[in-house]
């Protein structure tokens, strides 16, 4: 087992190594990169990066982060061998000679500016974040890290972080209202905010605006990070039109570009996004490739974390990105065609089952 948040099962992960050295020897890990790097690029998802300091202190859980040396290496790689474009460039239709990628990270954490764009700047790698206006500048600013810091300091067991993990994906779930009762009941008063860590908050208004005269791109996050499918229209629609205005206001620029919290994404709340003015919206929960025929509005991208760059001895790993990366991508494209395929089959056989629908006959008989 790895020690912080990482506390995977060494079998596991070599049995992942073996895997994906299997897929590559049979050449369908290659073959499913060309075909990803034909069809359109990849949008990737980062959250956090911190230094091995940070992770003894941090309440986010191991899925949000990746090591700086990691996130080093992984964009010293890219940088070499890939295409890494803006996110606010289109995949267009001619095929690339390199798998085209571009580099996200949601929330706007202050690691984001300490640790990560340091690192982007060395390899010359263009960022895009997507923050939260409501709670710039706070400790321990979304629910998850609330409730995992909250467990924590009552349990006092850092060993408990699959229960968290658990406890988490429960409440997500629930209706944004039941979900802040059950936090409340859950943790009561705590102190513990007033002493939380520097780690675990989010980047301050004057740091978002340095960073945006210096050429990063922002986007909208929601105004307070809710998961928009279990809020009312009316709420949903006052979480993404109320950041935009924020955002604009702050950075005194047009923000077109919006990410769904926890990829959470219906029709309404697409239409919703689409009267705010956005010319780009973000997907997280469904990996995939941006295509020249993908919804501007609801474009897939490729969550990242730790465990997808490297190899059972934490190493980066070039096939352990292929195969966690690229190959989640081109399955999730090729499902996303396949549902295309039965939709337009069944359209066909509505169509026609309607053409032969029963009429009567010039006498009135069947």
């Amino acid at each position: 087992m790895e020690p912080g948040p990482f506390k995977r099962h060494k079998a596991r992960a070599w049995g992942k190594s073996l895997w994906a050295g299997l897929l590559r020897a049979t050449g369908l890990l290659p073959l499913a990169k060309a075909w990803v790097r034909r069809k359109g690029m990849l949008v990737l998802t980062f959250h956090r990066v911190l230094t091995q300091e940070e992770l003894s202190q941090t309440s986010s859980l191991a899925g949000m982060i990746v090591r700086v040396v990691t996130f080093d290496r992984f964009l010293s790689y890219a940088a070499s061998k890939c295409e890494i474009v803006n996110v606010q460039q289109e995949p267009g239709r001619k095929p690339s000679r390199k798998l085209r990628i571009a580099i996200t990270f949601d929330d706007g954490w202050s690691d984001n500016a300490k640790n990560a764009l340091p690192i982007a700047r060395k390899h010359g790698v263009p960022l895009t974040i997507f923050i939260v206006p409501g709670r710039t500048g706070e400790a321990l600013p979304f629910w998850p890290e609330f409730a995992a810091a909250a467990v924590m300091t009552r349990e006092k067991n850092i060993g408990g972080r699959q229960t968290v993990e658990s406890l988490i994906e429960s409440l997500k779930g629930m209706p944004a209202e039941e979900r802040k009762l059950q936090l409340e009941r859950m943790t009561g008063r705590p102190a513990f905010i007033e002493t939380s860590v520097p780690v675990d908050q989010t980047m301050t208004w004057e740091q978002i605006i340095d960073l945006h005269a210096s050429g990063i791109a922002f986007g909208s996050h929601t105004n307070t990070h809710e998961i928009l499918t279990s809020l009312k229209p009316d709420q949903a629609e006052r979480e993404i039109v109320d950041s935009k205005h924020r955002i604009e206001q702050e950075l005194r620029s047009c923000c077109s570009m919006f990410a769904y919290p926890n990829g959470d994404c219906s029709s309404e709340v697409r239409d919703i996004v689409a009267r705010a003015g956005y010319r780009l919206a973000f997907l997280n929960q469904d990996p995939g490739v941006w295509t020249a025929a993908s919804d501007h509005l609801q474009i897939p991208r490729v969550n990242v974390c730790e465990y997808h760059l490297v190899d059972a001895r934490g190493r980066f790993s070039r096939l352990i990105f292929d195969y966690a990366v690229v190959w989640k991508a081109a399955r999730g494209l090729l499902s996303a065609m396949l549902t295309g395929f039965r939709k337009r089959v069944s359209d066909w056989w509505t169509g026609t089952w309607h053409t032969r629908a029963w009429r009567p006959s010039r006498d009135g008989e069947a």
